[in-house]
């Protein structure tokens, strides 16, 4: 089943993760380990939309984010005995992904199709010059750098701490809190200039 296109004010709507979600993931896994395919129904359940969410963060395209999400859950089904160490799920989910999204852009230019616009065919209701906030952030989310993108949606979409963030982009949590903080400069101005 095909998850749907994000929604443009999907950067303001965020579920808080809880300690008890993080406690059943972990059980999940450790099912997982032990080959009960269920826990990976379960995992999916939880995960699938926020990994879609930042999968499509990172590659602007529906196709690209679902097949980043298939690629995470198959390596997941994979894995083996060494899920038993994971403390924290869905920061290794995420990282899974994002690993899974780098490999993908070393392949052969020959092998990447061309994008189109992902907001190209979006237009403000009503049709008669109404502004619609929730399109200019998500054009002006669409012209950050992919690095910053990233932090901005690991931050405050999916409520991860600048620590956790920067583990699964692999850089410091001072530099993941940098690239946000230019980040949110730059999405400033270009919504200023609207």
């Amino acid at each position: 089943m095909p998850l749907t296109n994000p929604p443009a004010h999907s950067v303001i709507s965020s579920e808080v993760r809880r300690a008890a979600d993080n406690d059943r993931d972990v059980a999940s896994l450790r099912r997982l380990a032990r080959g009960d395919r269920d826990a990976l129904a379960d995992l999916y359940d939880a995960h699938a939309a926020a990994l879609y969410r930042h999968g499509y963060t990172l590659t602007r395209s529906t196709a690209d984010a679902e097949d980043l999400v298939q690629a995470t859950f198959v390596r997941l089904a994979t894995t083996g005995a060494s899920l038993l160490a994971v403390r924290r799920p869905g920061g290794y989910l995420h990282r899974i992904l994002r690993t899974a999204w780098i490999d993908d852009r070393r392949r052969p230019a020959s092998q990447v199709e061309e994008q189109a616009d992902p907001l190209a065919d979006r237009q403000a209701p009503g049709g008669d010059g109404a502004v619609d906030v929730g399109l200019d952030v998500a054009a002006a989310l669409a012209k950050l750098p992919a690095t910053q993108r990233e932090i901005v949606q690991l931050h405050l979409v999916e409520g991860f701490s600048f620590r956790e963030a920067g583990g699964i982009t692999g850089v410091s949590m001072f530099t993941a809190a940098s690239r946000y903080r230019v980040a949110l400069g730059r999405l400033r101005e270009m919504l200023e200039q609207r």
